[in-house]
């Protein structure tokens, strides 16, 4: 049987800022936002989305434009992404880490009417054809005499498209995830309820890259329910003492975030008094490192999350009482979620047997903008197909095993081998190649590359990242190159990365 989240209350919003218009009027004065080049009340936050609106009005843009963004971990990231989902208006997140070429096509696909970015960043932008593109402190100028004066309500409907969010397919070429106001809303109602339990005096610390989809979990759900959202960056040397001064009560990390704190001895709840509750997602998590976190914080529990950008993302979750008795799980169903196990022929599995795991309910995606083709794959018959690898016990608790596709988590973030392997194709040298995960004991997983060369050729690990760094993001380059007269392949002709990987793991490469 399906595993089934309880209902969604009637109660709940379907748009997620007058929720936060509410939470501004109940605590104008209250902290909203601590971020590293400033501090924001409700009032003044509030204040800021409608200069930002006024702004947006200004350079011509109506309800329905796209607006992307290349921010960085600031308020501004935060104000803007408010700013146009209460305009009407679609926001774009981009990868602040992408190359030039990814950016450029993910701008062919989108086609922004503006895109924002960091100064630092403006040489990533190409310009975005019709579209305007602005440095972010040429456009705090142009704000400079934008009133800040409220505006009415939102002119979206719960199920116009809030943001397209970019993830790379497994042909390496990017799909835009449409997320609706419902979607966002619910995920907002899921997370601060049941999936973390946020409560209005708690402090959410956001130490990820903000264009994440966990930031509708940790970053924009903390604002619905009058909690206070402390952004940053992950750094080890500074992360102790902002956890420290802003009295954090609820942090998020991935599970390399995780590995790197507990290598320091004083990472335990004697120093941060104020943390009430651990979260962990994007990976699994070693059975040893839970049990390590628990003995640092015996009183706070630690929760898992589980989902993908295309389910808003969270679509489950492991409450801190099961997390040493359902070791592997990633927990129930939220609420107005299901979750099934189907074979390759899309029938249900019974408990216990491992298929591909499927969900369908309020947070799965409007689809995948101007691809029908890819949401018609990923989405059959009402069912959201993960590529996940998983099976769901007796009591409806969904353990996960392993992913069908080739996807690589690095450090809690996504690569797909196609795009790489595309990358190292253009170079005239290589004759065949495949990327694989490796395990790394910080990551979680390192890229690697297997290569056939041509004969004779003098390409070798350090000509081959110099020729793919210019090409593709950093995070997503080969550590360990490996050069081999044949890769192994099927009767089909297809390469058997499962048996490259259980080369690398017998230390055959």
């Amino acid at each position: 049987m399906p595993s089934l989240g309880p209902p969604i209350p009637e109660t709940v919003f379907t748009k997620p800022w007058p929720q936060v218009l509410e939470m501004a009027h109940q605590y104008p004065d209250r902290e909203a936002v601590v971020a590293p080049t400033g501090r924001m009340t409700y009032q003044e936050m509030t204040q800021r989305v409608f200069q930002h609106q006024r702004g947006l009005e200004s350079l011509g843009l109506t309800p329905g434009d796209r607006v992307a963004a290349m921010l960085g971990n600031d308020w501004s990231y935060l104000v803007l992404y408010w700013a146009v989902l209460a305009s009407g208006m679609v926001f774009v997140p981009l990868n602040t880490k992408l190359a030039r070429p990814e950016v450029a096509e993910i701008m062919q696909d989108a086609e922004p009417q503006l895109v924002i970015t960091e100064d630092a960043l403006i040489a990533q932008l190409p310009e975005p054809g019709s579209g305007q593109r602005m440095a972010l402190s040429q456009f705090h100028r142009h704000l400079q005499d934008a009133s800040t004066a409220p505006l009415d309500a939102s002119p979206a409907a719960p199920e116009d498209v809030a943001l397209i969010l970019y993830t790379s397919g497994t042909t390496g070429r990017p799909k835009g995830v449409m997320l609706t106001h419902a979607n966002i809303a619910y995920q907002f109602y899921q997370s601060t309820s049941t999936l973390v339990g946020i409560n209005p005096g708690d402090r959410v610390v956001s130490l990820y890259p903000l264009f994440h989809s966990a930031q509708h979990v940790f970053l924009q759900a903390p604002l619905t329910v009058g909690a206070t959202a402390v952004i940053d960056e992950f750094s080890p040397k500074r992360v102790h003492q902002l956890l420290k001064d802003e009295h954090v009560t609820v942090f998020f990390g991935v599970p390399a975030m995780y590995h790197i704190l507990l290598q320091d001895p004083t990472f335990l709840a004697d120093n941060f008094p104020d943390i009430r509750i651990l979260t962990y997602g994007a990976s699994l998590m070693p059975m040893e490192t839970i049990q390590t976190i628990k003995n640092r914080f015996p009183h706070a529990p630690i929760k898992n999350l589980y989902g993908q950008t295309e389910n808003s993302p969270a679509i489950s979750g492991l409450d801190g009482e099961y997390a040493l008795t359902k070791p592997g799980s990633v927990g129930r169903p939220l609420p107005g979620m299901t979750i099934a196990v189907f074979d390759d022929d899309d029938h249900e599995l019974p408990s216990g047997v491992v298929g591909e795991v499927v969900t369908q309910g309020v947070n799965l995606m409007k689809g995948y903008y101007k691809n029908p083709q890819a949401t018609h794959d990923a989405v059959q018959n009402g069912w959201y197909h993960t590529g996940d690898l998983g099976y769901l016990d007796n009591e409806g608790f969904l353990y996960i095993i392993d992913r069908k596709k080739d996807m690589i988590i690095r450090g809690g973030q996504n690569i797909y081998p196609a795009e790489v392997e595309n990358v190292l194709y253009q170079h005239p040298d290589v004759v065949e190649c495949a990327v694989i995960g490796v395990p790394h004991t910080i990551y979680g997983e390192e890229v690697a590359a297997v290569i056939v060369k041509k004969a004779g050729a003098p390409l070798d690990g350090d000509r081959l990242r110099l020729f793919a760094k210019d090409r593709i993001a950093s995070y997503k380059l080969p550590v360990h190159y490996h050069f081999v007269d044949e890769l192994p392949h099927n009767a089909s002709g297809k390469i058997l990365k499962r048996d490259l990987r259980a080369m690398a793991r017998d230390g055959i490469l």
